[in-house]
């Protein structure tokens, strides 16, 4: 699965309902950068866990229910669109996050290419209820939600994380500078979904204005005993 796939789960008025009730929540989000107006709503496992598995999971079962009393009816139409994807049972995790939200304000340094170039390897963080989990069936997605008028997207590269397992970040910086990257727009109301296994990188922005956000709907998977379980 190392292609991405486009899926439409929420039409533009369900976008905006989504957007506006992530506002009305503004209080819960948490800043993730000193520096740049970038926030979270919700646990996230490569931003939480990190530190300490446990404190992620309190974090996650809490946070699980502001997101699941206000995005309930999302958290049900993104199951199943994907359970029609792929032709197989979608639950939520109960012990880790659900997906949740990141959101970024305008800010002239989101057109630069700031942002982490990565492979999403996060589950190895966590605890599976699986017999054994297999790492090699992973997915990611990216539901848009709201964007900058001129657009966003994903840029990915063309190496697996297995060519770069024990590579430096330099060594991949290199690799990637010597590479031009795919790019695959965001289209709000629609999930790009892929493995999470190619090298990737949240695209820069361009000509943003005060007014421009991005927020996005975030989270993964993995498949085992014949289902995907979702989690962030």
């Amino acid at each position: 699965m190392d292609s991405i796939a486009r899926l439409r789960v929420l039409d533009s008025e369900e976008c905006r309902a989504v957007r506006d009730a992530v506002v009305v929540l503004r209080r819960h989000w948490q800043r993730r950068s000193a520096e740049y107006p970038f926030f979270t709503l919700g646990a996230a496992s490569y931003l939480d866990a990190p530190g300490s598995r446990e404190r992620y999971i309190e974090k996650a079962l809490d946070e699980n229910r502001l997101l699941a009393g206000h995005f309930g009816w999302v958290y049900e139409r993104l199951a199943g669109v994907l359970a029609g994807h792929f032709g197989a049972d979608v639950e939520y995790a109960g012990n880790l996050a659900l997906p949740g939200y990141h959101i970024y304000l305008s800010h002239p340094a989101f057109e630069l290419p700031i942002a982490s170039i990565h492979c999403d390897t996060q589950y190895r963080l966590l605890e599976w209820p699986f017999a054994s989990a297999d790492f090699g069936k992973a997915m990611s997605f990216t539901l848009a939600i709201a964007l900058p008028r001129s657009g966003a997207g994903l840029r990915v590269w063309p190496f697996h994380h297995d060519e770069i397992a024990g590579e430096t970040l330099q060594a991949l910086l290199r690799r990637a500078g010597n590479a031009p990257p795919d790019y695959f727009p965001y289209e709000a109301g629609h999930a790009a979904v892929h493995s999470g296994h190619r090298v990737h990188q949240a695209a820069p922005a361009q000509g943003l204005i005060a007014s421009d956000e991005r927020i996005t709907l975030q989270g993964h998977a993995l498949f085992g005993d014949g289902r995907w379980v979702l989690y962030w």
